[in-house]
C-alpha cells in the first residue's frame, strides 16, 4: 500500500506523548513491512520541509502554525498532498484525529479511501477539563474556552470527517462506544485496535533498576512510587502528592520520582513544598522515551491518578509491560487493559483517601504487588504487543480500500 498519513503534531516535531508515539510506532512499522508512508504535518520548530526516518517520508509545511488546524492547515495539507498524488497515486489516506478536510476525500474524480484513528474525541476531552476544572477548584473561567473550542471542533472537523470517512479505529471499546453515542455513526465503521508497545524495549531489568537508584541516591530498601506522564492538571499527580503524607507514615523509607514535564510542573513542585513532602520527591523532568524503560525499572509501583478522559495511555501498557505494579484511575480505555486485582488496581478518579490505601497496600505486601506485576506483562505480550497493533490496524485499512473502491464502482 502507499499510504498518506496526516498528523498536525508528530513525534519527530519533538512532541513524544501517546499520540505522537502511536503515530511514529505505526509508520515505522507499516514501512518495515514493505508499504511506502508519507506524513504530511505542521512547520517544524526548526524550520525542516523534509526528512526521511525509518522509511517514512515526513513533510512538514511551512505555510502552517506548528501543532494547529487553524491559519493555512486545510490549504497547505491539500495542496501538498495532490502534489505527491500526481506523482505516486496514494491507496489510502489516514489521520490521527480528525484533521483533514472532507474536500480531500469528497473529490469527485479522485475518491480516496480513509480511516481515523481516535484515541478520543473533542467531547471526552470537554469532560476532562469539567473534572480538571472542579478537582483542582479553580480554572472555571477557562471553561467557556474550552467550550468554545469543543464547538469549533466537533462542528468543523469531528462530525463531518467521522460520517465520511470509510473506516474509524478506535484505541479502546470505550472509545468505540463513545464514539457511537457522540457522533451517531454506523457501529459497523467502527474497529477496536488497541494500542501496542514494544516488549523488548519495555522489559524488566534489575540492572536498570540499580541505575536509576544510584544516579538519584535512592536505596534498595526505600520504596519507590513512580509518576510517568505529561505533568498537566488532568494527570492527577496532585492527588498523588497529596496522598504522599498518609502513605508515608505507614510505608517509611520512601520515595516519589516525577518523570515528563508539563504546565503543572511548577504547580506540583510548589504543592510539595506546602505539604513538606518535597525532600522525598523527586522531580526529573523530561526523559527522552527510549530511556524512559531504566526509569519504569528503577519503581516499586506506578501510581497515574489520572481525571482525563484517557484513550489507551501508552504509558499504562510501557509500565505493564517492565512487569510492574500499577495503580489507575477507573476511566475510559483504561478498563479494556486492567482487570481489578488482577494485572493491576483500579482507583476512583479524585478520590485520595482511596489512592493512599491502595498504594499502601501494594508496597506492604510484596507477593500480591509482584504476581500483579508478572500478570500485568504477560497480558500485555499476550494482547498489547506492537506487532498485533501494526497487524490489526494493516487490516482494517485493507477493509477500508475495499470499501472505497467498492463506493467508486457504484
Amino acid at each position: 500500500m502507499n499510504i498518506c498519513v496526516f498528523s498536525i503534531v508528530t513525534y519527530w516535531h519533538g512532541a513524544h506523548g501517546g499520540m505522537e508515539v502511536h503515530g511514529k510506532l505505526l509508520s515505522e512499522g507499516l514501512a518495515k513491512r514493505g508499504h511506502e508512508v508519507t506524513v504530511i504535518s505542521t512547520r517544524h520548530p526548526e524550520g525542516k520541509e523534509y526528512e526521511e526516518r525509518e522509511g517514512v517520508k515526513l513533510y512538514y509545511l511551512k505555510n502552517t502554525t506548528f501543532g494547529s488546524q487553524r491559519k493555512g492547515w486545510e490549504k497547505e495539507s491539500i495542496k501538498k498532498f495532490w502534489e505527491l498524488d500526481k506523482k505516486e497515486p496514494f491507496d489510502l489516506v489516514y489521520c490521527q484525529q480528525p484533521i483533514i478536510s472532507t474536500r480531500l476525500i469528497k473529490d469527485r474524480n479522485r475518491k480516496i479511501p480513509s480511516v481515523v484513528i481516535m484515541q478520543g474525541h473533542e467531547g471526552a476531552m470537554l469532560l476532562s477539563e469539567l473534572r480538571q476544572t472542579f478537582s483542582h477548584k479553580k480554572g472555571f473561567i477557562q471553561l467557556f474556552k474550552h467550550l468554545s473550542s469543543f464547538l469549533y471542533y466537533h462542528v468543523v472537523w469531528e462530525v463531518p470527517f467521522l460520517t465520511k470517512c470509510n473506516a474509524i479505529i478506535a484505541a479502546s471499546n470505550e472509545v468505540a462506544r463513545s464514539i457511537q453515542r457522540w457522533f451517531f455513526v454506523n457501529d459497523k465503521k467502527i474497529y477496536t485496535v488497541y494500542n501496542g508497545v514494544d516488549t523488548n524495549l519495555f522489559r524488566p531489568s534489575d540492572t536498570e533498576r540499580m541505575e536509576i537508584r544510584n544516579a538519584h541516591s535512592i536505596g534498595d530498601d526505600e520504596k519507590l512510587i513512580l509518576f510517568y506522564s505529561f505533568v498537566t492538571k488532568q494527570k492527577g499527580l496532585h492527588l498523588l502528592i497529596k496522598a504522599l503524607p498518609e502513605i508515608s507514615k505507614r510505608i517509611g523509607r520512601l520515595k516519589l520520582m516525577v518523570v515528563g514535564e508539563g504546565d503543572y510542573f511548577k504547580e506540583a513542585k510548589e504543592l510539595a513544598e506546602k505539604l513538606r513532602v518535597d525532600k522525598d520527591v523527586v522531580f526529573t523532568g523530561y526523559i527522552p522515551h527510549q530511556h524512559t524503560p531504566k526509569y519504569i525499572n528503577a519503581s516499586d509501583l506506578f501510581v497515574l491518578p489520572t481525571i482525563r478522559q484517557e484513550g489507551l495511555p501508552f504509558v499504562l501498557l510501557e509500565v505493564m509491560s517492565c512487569q510492574k505494579p500499577v495503580i489507575i484511575s477507573r476511566i475510559g480505555g483504561i478498563l479494556s487493559v486492567i482487570d481489578d486485582g488482577v494485572d493491576g488496581i483500579l482507583m476512583t478518579p479524585g478520590n485520595i483517601r482511596e489512592l493512599a490505601e491502595k498504594t499502601t497496600y501494594l508496597l506492604e505486601n510484596k507477593s500480591i504487588s509482584d504476581e500483579i506485576a508478572k500478570n500485568a506483562r504477560q497480558k500485555v505480550i499476550e494482547k498489547f504487543s506492537l506487532d498485533k497493533m501494526i497487524e490489526d490496524t494493516i487490516k482494517v485499512f485493507e477493509i477500508a480500500i475495499k470499501k472505497g473502491n467498492s463506493n467508486r464502482e457504484k
